[in-house]
């Protein structure tokens, strides 16, 4: 009997642990069946990462939520991207983004190896090159849908960003480049419009009491002496900004690169001429016809200061003109006003780069394009 109930404690033993071992690995299996759910747990957590936005013409585009490989066909929004520290992610650009902008290359000489995506018109796009890079997304300059759309069919999400009429205008499309970015880049979007605000305010305390018939008239040129940035531009808003008036307010005149005869020019006879560049200025003094402007005349034909990038015209640097227009239009009003300190205070914030006075001597009188 003894020897039967021990036979019968081991059976029982090795039939408990039997069961023990297949608890053991049906649990197991339980673990092998949650994989699906796992799965999905993961999905959802990519899915997270992606968001969906409004683009600066309306359209609804699902973004990275903190895109790492951007490329942009605007010039102009290349020079916002290091100004709000994202840089690095920028891996396409235009070719003027290469062959121009020398002191850009300087503080940030990467930009100098960064690929041409777009060519110089800004509306070529090399395909293959563009899927080469392997971008999160690519901010394109609105109202070419033609390029949207050969963008989007490649798969790559598109975002339109608005032309800059206004600061205003400007203003919102740093923050919204910002938004889409992440990480700091806001903070930093919201830094440089409490900058711009600031000059924008200092510059309308100046010139507030100034009427019409005593500004003096301004002449925006860019690109050739007879095309004009007019009416419904950037150019005509610092003007007034300034304390002067653009010659082409209220002359049917409107948009950016217009083609304006010489006759109206000498109907305007503007006070100053400011040429976006140096080699615009020189055509104009060298040219005899244009003599009898007030401009010539009087040694007010200037070249408009230009750093990372050009201040008169679509870029984040344009936060600097309103003062510039203002202390060059009206020194005694602005005799407080530093530009060159300003402008290393803008360098040294946005930029994290300590300019020397050769290189604030050559932003305020370029002679490169």
């Amino acid at each position: 009997m003894a020897a039967i109930r021990f036979l019968y404690r081991r059976l029982t033993a090795v039939l408990l642990a039997a069961l023990l071992a297949l608890l053991a690995l049906t649990a197991c299996g339980g673990g092998t069946t949650s994989t699906p759910s796992g799965s999905a747990a993961q999905t959802t957590a990519a899915e997270a990462t992606r968001h969906t936005v409004v683009d600066m013409s309306g359209n609804s585009v699902q973004v990275p939520t903190l895109p790492k490989r951007i490329v942009t066909n605007y010039p102009a929004v290349t020079q916002i991207i290091f100004l709000l520290g994202a840089i690095e992610r920028q891996v396409g650009v235009t070719e003027t983004n290469l062959t121009t902008l020398p002191l850009f290359k300087k503080i940030y000489p990467p930009l100098a190896a960064k690929t041409a995506v777009f060519g110089t018109d800004t509306t070529t796009v090399n395909t293959e090159v563009l899927l080469a890079q392997k971008p999160d997304l690519v901010f394109l300059t609105s109202g070419n849908e033609t390029l949207r759309k050969t963008i989007t069919d490649l798969g790559i999400p598109a975002l339109d960003v608005a032309s800059f009429p206004n600061s205003d205008k400007l203003k919102d499309g740093v923050t919204f480049i910002a938004d889409v970015l992440g990480g700091n880049a806001p903070e930093r979007a919201k830094k440089f419009t409490e900058f711009y605000d600031g000059a924008l305010k200092r510059a309308a305390e100046g010139t507030k009491d100034i009427p019409d018939a005593k500004r003096p008239k301004i002449y925006y040129t860019a690109n050739d002496p007879l095309s004009t940035d007019a009416s419904k531009t950037i150019a005509e808003v610092w003007a007034r900004q300034g304390g002067g008036v653009a010659v082409t307010e209220n002359s049917g005149v409107e948009g950016t690169a217009k083609s304006v005869t010489l006759e109206s020019v000498f109907a305007w006879n503007p006070d100053y001429i400011i040429c976006r560049d140096h080699s615009t200025c020189e055509k104009i003094l060298k040219d005899d016809r244009w003599s009898t402007v007030a401009a010539v005349r009087n040694n007010h034909v200037i070249t408009n200061p230009r750093g990372v990038f050009v201040w008169a015209a679509r870029s984040a640097e344009s936060a600097l003109q309103p003062l510039w227009v203002a202390k060059t239009l009206h020194p005694d009003r602005f005799a407080d006003v530093d530009i060159a300190k300003e402008i290393k205070n803008f360098y040294t914030t946005f930029y994290n780069y300590n300019l020397t006075d050769a290189e604030v001597d050559g932003i305020l009188s370029p002679t490169q394009p």
